[in-house]
C-alpha cells in the first residue's frame, strides 16, 4: 500500500514541480490561429479577444444549462436512467439560434481512448498544418507523437494512446478545412467522447493546447497508476429491451462481496445507446455477469481492451491528480456551444468547463444523452452536417443507434 501510495504521491509532486504549469502561456484563442501562430514562427501564442457579447443572465444560463433529455424518476442512481428519442417537447431544452438554419452549421465529435489504430496520421502528410501540430506536439510531450501514431508498436500506442488520440483528432481538424471548405467556420457545436472532451474544449478555447497536452499526458498515468492498483476491466453489454440491468448489476456486486473486496464496483461506464451499455467495475464483478447476464436481458458482451475501470469510482485517485493539475491551468469559456459527456448538457462557462474536467476521468460517459442533447429536434427539421473526426468509426456507428436522420448527414473525416 505504501507503494501504491507513493505512485500517487509521486503525480501530485509532478504537477507542482511545473509538469503542467510549465512554459504554459495563457492562450484563449482559436485553435486553427494557435497553429497559424505556429507555422509564422512565433514562439508564443497571443491572447485573444472576447468579443462583445453580454454576459448571460443568471436564469438565463440556469435555464439554457437544463437537462436536455426525459428521464426517469431515478431509483438506483444512473442505473434507471432512460431516454425519450425525440422529445421535442421537453420545455427545457435550449431552443437554437432564431437565425441560424441546421443545414449552414455543423458539429463535431471528437474519439476516446480505444479509437487508436497503427497506421492512424497517414492521411495528413498534404496538410502541412497538421505536421506542423504533430512537431509541436512532440516537443511539448518529449517524444515523437506522429512515430507512435504511424508506427507503433502497438503496446506502446496502447501505452501512449490518450495523447496520440488527442493529437490526431486535432490533427484531423486541419484535414478538415482542407477538404470540408467552410464547414469549420459554421460549427455550432462540439463534443467529445470521454479523452474526447478535451479536443472539444481546446477547438471551442476553453483550454490551451500546450496545457491540453500536459493535462492528458498526466491523466493517462494517473488512470494507468489506479488501474495497476486495483484490478478492473470494462465490458459492452447488448440488451434485450426488457433487461433488467439495475438488478443484475446489484447482483454481481453482491456475488463479488469477499473479506478481500468487501466493496466492490460494477456499474455502467458509459451510455451508449438504448440497447448497449458499457459496464466496468472489479473483476469478479464482471467475471459473474458474463457468467450469468443471459438470464437478466443481456443478449451478449463483449471485453472492452483497456486495463483498467475507467469511469468508476475506482478512478478516483487518478481524479484526485486531474483535479489537482487543473488548478495550474487556464481554464476559459467555450466560443462555441460544447455539450459534455459527464452529464450530457451544454457548458455555460470557465467555472463549467473546470467542473467538467474535474469529474471526467471516474463519472460515466453519458454519449447517449449528449447526443440527444446535440440532436434532438422536430421531425421536419434538417439535420446539421457533422464532422467525426480523428481515428475510429465508433462515433458514427453509435450516432446511427440514437438518431439515423443525424447520422445520414454526419461525416467520417478520417485520418
Amino acid at each position: 500500500m505504501d507503494m501504491r501510495r507513493s505512485v500517487f504521491s509521486v503525480l501530485l509532486a509532478q504537477i507542482y514541480q511545473s509538469k503542467i504549469h510549465s512554459r504554459v502561456i495563457g492562450i484563449m484563442m482559436p485553435f486553427h490561429c494557435a497553429l497559424r501562430a505556429v507555422r509564422s514562427g512565433a514562439r508564443r501564442y497571443v491572447s485573444a479577444g472576447r468579443g462583445t457579447n453580454q454576459p448571460e443572465s443568471p436564469l438565463r444560463r440556469l435555464v439554457r444549462d437544463a437537462s436536455a433529455f426525459g428521464e426517469t424518476n431515478a431509483r438506483d442512481g444512473d442505473l434507471a436512467w432512460a431516454t425519450q428519442p425525440y422529445a421535442v417537447s421537453d420545455p427545457l431544452r435550449p431552443p437554437a439560434p432564431e437565425a441560424a438554419d441546421p443545414r449552414d452549421s455543423t458539429i463535431l465529435l471528437f474519439p476516446g481512448q480505444g479509437s487508436q489504430y497503427v497506421g492512424m496520421g497517414k492521411c495528413l502528410d498534404t496538410i502541412p498544418t497538421a505536421m506542423e501540430l504533430y512537431e509541436l506536439a512532440s516537443s511539448i510531450v518529449g517524444w515523437d507523437v506522429l512515430r507512435v501514431c504511424r508506427e507503433g508498436p502497438e503496446e506502446e500506442l496502447a501505452r501512449r494512446c490518450q495523447t496520440a488520440v488527442l493529437v490526431t483528432s486535432l490533427a484531423a481538424i486541419e484535414l478538415a478545412r482542407e477538404t470540408r471548405r467552410g464547414a469549420l467556420e459554421r460549427v455550432r457545436a462540439v463534443a467529445g467522447f470521454s479523452l474526447g472532451e478535451v479536443a472539444a474544449f481546446v477547438f471551442a478555447g476553453v483550454l490551451p493546447l500546450e496545457q491540453a497536452l500536459r493535462l492528458t499526458e498526466l491523466r493517462a498515468e494517473a488512470m494507468a497508476a489506479a488501474a495497476r492498483e486495483r484490478a478492473g476491466g470494462m465490458l459492452t453489454l447488448w440488451l434485450a429491451p426488457d433487461a433488467r440491468l439495475p438488478a443484475l448489476l446489484r447482483s454481481a456486486r453482491d456475488r463479488a462481496v469477499s473479506p478481500a473486496l468487501p466493496d466492490p464496483v460494477c456499474q455502467v461506464a458509459n451510455f451508449l445507446y438504448p440497447g448497449c451499455k458499457v459496464i466496468a467495475g472489479d473483476e469478479q464483478a464482471l467475471r459473474w455477469v458474463e457468467r450469468e447476464g443471459r438470464a437478466w436481458g443481456v443478449r451478449r458482451s463483449a471485453r472492452v481492451g483497456v486495463a483498467g475501470a475507467f469511469h468508476t469510482p475506482l478512478m478516483a485517485r487518478a481524479e484526485a491528480v486531474v483535479r489537482s493539475a487543473l488548478e495550474h491551468c487556464t481554464v476559459g469559456a467555450p466560443r462555441v456551444t460544447v455539450v459534455s459527456g459527464v452529464d450530457g448538457k451544454a457548458v455555460s462557462g470557465g467555472a463549467a468547463a473546470r467542473r467538467r474536467l474535474e469529474r471526467f476521468t471516474a463519472a460515466p460517459v453519458r454519449w447517449e444523452q449528449t447526443l440527444h442533447a446535440l440532436y434532438a429536434r422536430p421531425p421536419d427539421t434538417p439535420q446539421p452536417l457533422t464532422l467525426a473526426l480523428g481515428p475510429g468509426r465508433a462515433l458514427r456507428a453509435t450516432l446511427k443507434q440514437v438518431n439515423a436522420r443525424a447520422w445520414d448527414a454526419s461525416v467520417h473525416v478520417d485520418v
